[in-house]
């Protein structure tokens, strides 16, 4: 369902997504949210700070 929740992002003004990587991949739409695709919660949390 991560197409569905990253369509409500948008509409609640989000601007940039955190999402693993392999849901990433499989992706259909395209979207106004600067999407990024991580493997680890390290990566995640690199990218907060």
């Amino acid at each position: 369902m991560i197409e569905k929740r990253l369509k409500e992002a948008e509409k609640l003004g989000f601007k940039k997504c955190i999402i693993p990587e392999n849901n990433k991949k499989l992706l259909k739409d395209s979207y106004k949210l600067d999407i990024i695709g991580v493997r680890n919660i390290n990566e995640a949390l690199k990218i907060l700070h």
